[in-house]
């Protein structure tokens, strides 16, 4: 089934169809594992000052994972697997340089096809031959046998769909709370979760914690975040406080607090950044 969230990222000027960014969807039998695959070409013309740090993007908490093949002409891709974030990072896209291929996998969708706890590469970027070696070469080897950035794609899904695996009673559990905590837009406890699911506090939180990589008060204030930052991006608010209300917090001072939390930014400075949009009223 499909998945209910829709997640959101920073604005980019590199993140930009313009700049040559583009995002595939998943065929309907890998729909809720993965959000999409998505494709950035070696830009070499462009102004590493247009980051916001130089030659950093800042990368957004989603609760996603990312598994992301950096390509060179004459080597093989370096795999990289970037964790579900509690805070924003910054990471050196190297955009003048190679080419980058990424698949971005919902909340619990990697473990489809690799059994590895989240949490082991929770707030990092790791290299994906440190969690699996064989997982690692065989995406190298289905990327070096591609040539458009479409090509590498369809090659990447039907190595995936041979890897899919079935979900287990914990899976359930977790698929169950992952769909009340979207519905609810992450306003919601922790203790609610764990009665509607029939399960321990303490048992939920091991199970996102394997599943997302965080434990479930988290995620479920990741997901909040995420409404807020989906109000910062829609031209129809135009108030601080219609942006608290759009991301479901009870005031002000909490949203600040909240989205300065996870972003390391004020959101009317970050709102300043979007092109096109108008700046809060005071």
């Amino acid at each position: 089934m499909k998945s209910l969230y829709t997640p959101v990222q920073f604005y980019s000027p590199v993140i930009d169809p313009a700049a040559g960014y583009r995002e595939w969807k998943p065929c309907k039998a890998l729909e809720d594992s993965i959000y999409c695959y998505w494709y950035m070409p070696r830009c070499s013309g462009f102004d590493p000052a247009r980051l916001p740090a130089g030659r950093h993007e800042m990368i957004a908490p989603d609760g996603c994972i990312d598994i992301v093949l950096r390509i060179e002409p004459s080597t093989a891709a370096e795999c990289l697997i970037v964790g579900t974030l509690e805070r924003s990072l910054m990471a050196d896209l190297e955009v003048a340089r190679m080419q980058t291929v990424g698949i971005r996998f919902y909340p619990g969708g990697l473990q489809r096809f690799l059994r590895e706890p989240a949490c082991l590469f929770t707030n990092q970027i790791r290299s994906l031959g440190e969690v699996s070696r064989a997982f690692a070469a065989e995406l190298q080897e289905v990327i070096g046998l591609s040539g458009s950035a479409p090509e590498r794609i369809r090659g990447l899904e039907q190595y995936l769909l041979g890897r899919w695996q079935r979900s287990d009673v914990r899976d359930a559990v977790f698929r169950n709370a992952l769909n009340t905590i979207y519905l609810a837009k992450g306003d919601i406890t922790v203790k609610e979760l764990s009665r509607r699911e029939c399960v321990s506090e303490k048992q939920l939180g091991r199970i996102f914690r394997e599943h997302a990589g965080v434990g479930t008060k988290t995620f479920a204030r990741i997901i909040r975040f995420q409404h807020a930052l989906t109000a910062l991006h829609t031209p129809e608010i135009r108030t601080l406080t219609d942006a608290a209300i759009g991301g479901g917090y009870y005031d002000q001072a909490h949203f600040i607090h909240e989205f300065k939390s996870f972003s390391g930014l004020l959101p009317s400075d970050y709102r300043e950044m979007l092109p096109g949009l108008s700046v809060f009223y005071k």
